[in-house]
């Protein structure tokens, strides 16, 4: 044991002071070094990626300025739908019909009743369905669809004879298709609908239609013009009927694809363009204006039925014109006219009540006591 301590001491004694102080210095950087690092690892911060500015540039912007149109208010009106039934609105338009789209107009809406707006309904009738109503379209013979003149329709003796001239046989071959509108393919057409609740013009200027349909470019030669009416009729409580009526120049009346009246001017009736003949006794017997009345046949309706019904009018040489259609109820008994000839004093036929300004627009050219303004039935389809 002795032997071994002695050989330590004697190998820490042989050294050099240098080597020992070198070996601590190193020592200690060795040490200082860890340190160092440790904390190095220790306290390294996280690095922050931050963009670098950019300047954008800016738009300037103009406010926005926006028109609103006024709106329109909806008319007052004061007129009664005196039917209990729905009435049609909505339509040939030419959506489903006009008339679809106001079922329900006298029953209302809510448990608010709802009327249709008549202010506007005139001789020819209104450019809005009211409801029960028929939808005219308007022709102009003279002219063809693009506009130029038609061949043989010219205002003169030849094209206007009820049998030979070329309106009269546009309208046998139409009369004789079955109404089928193609036949009046060839010819001017309105853009503009227009809308009746009855066939009721006395007498005025032949130009009145041509008018109220938009054909303002040729109203100084309001000839050669047709307007077709479609639509149906109905009756509450059911009943026999028939049409009496007079047109200058054209008026046919068919009811589920049959005649059952043929009111033209003398020549036109005359001249038998329908094939239709009156078997009633009071036909052509009772004056009506400045003519005699044209009498058709006796149809019914059952109640809740509805039937179609077309009436053709027109002019052929122009200057004065009217349309006037009364319908005969079987079994009323209808006060007698103060005239000479007598005769029923009727009511017009209608599938609503008759607005008093258009009552008032009536009597302005019809001769009093001719005819019955305002009573007489209903026919409305729903």
């Amino acid at each position: 044991m002795k032997k071994v301590v002695k050989r330590t001491k004697g190998l820490i004694k042989g050294r050099s002071p240098a080597v020992l102080v070198s070996a601590a210095i190193h020592a200690a950087l060795l040490l200082s070094a860890g340190v160092f690092v440790v904390f190095q690892i220790v306290d390294r911060k996280e690095v922050q990626f931050v963009p670098h500015k950019v300047e954008r540039p800016k738009m300037k912007l103009k406010k926005l300025r926006v028109k609103v149109k006024q709106t329109v208010k909806p008319r007052k009106t004061t007129e009664r739908i005196t039917s209990s039934r729905r009435s049609n609105i909505m339509p040939d338009i030419q959506l489903p019909k006009m008339s679809s789209m106001g079922s329900g107009l006298d029953e209302g809406i809510g448990g608010f009743q709802m009327m249709a707006d008549l202010s506007q309904m005139g001789l020819m009738g209104t450019d809005r369905s009211v409801g029960n109503d028929f939808e005219g379209t308007y022709y102009y013979l003279m002219l063809k669809r693009n506009g130029t003149p038609y061949p043989g329709m010219s205002n003169e003796a030849g094209a206007r004879d009820p049998i030979h001239g070329e309106m009269a046989k546009v309208i046998k071959e139409f009369l004789s298709s079955g109404w089928d509108p193609k036949v009046f393919d060839p010819f001017w057409r309105s853009p503009k609908k227009l809308y009746a609740t009855q066939i009721f013009v006395p007498p005025v200027s032949s130009t009145l239609a041509p008018e109220k349909f938009g054909d303002t470019d040729r109203t100084h030669e309001a000839a050669f013009w047709v307007a077709h009416y479609k639509g149906e009729i109905g009756h509450k409580t059911g009943g026999r009927f028939r049409f009496w009526g007079i047109g200058d120049d054209i008026m046919f009346v068919r009811l589920n694809g049959k005649i059952v009246l043929d009111a033209g001017w003398t020549n036109v009736h005359e001249a038998d363009w329908s094939g239709w003949r009156s078997s009633a006794k009071e036909h052509r017997k009772y004056q009506i204006s400045h003519t005699l009345y044209r009498v058709g046949d006796w149809f019914e309706l059952k109640p809740g039925e509805t039937m179609d019904m077309e009436v053709l009018i027109g002019e052929v040489p122009g200057g004065g014109y009217m349309a006037l259609l009364m319908v005969q109820e079987e079994g009323v008994e209808y006060p007698e006219r103060d005239l000479s000839t007598g005769g029923p004093l009727l009511p017009v036929f209608k599938t609503m009540e008759t607005p008093e300004h258009l009552i008032d627009e009536m009597m302005y050219t019809l001769p009093s006591g001719h005819v019955d303004l305002y009573g007489g039935p209903i026919f409305s389809a729903h």
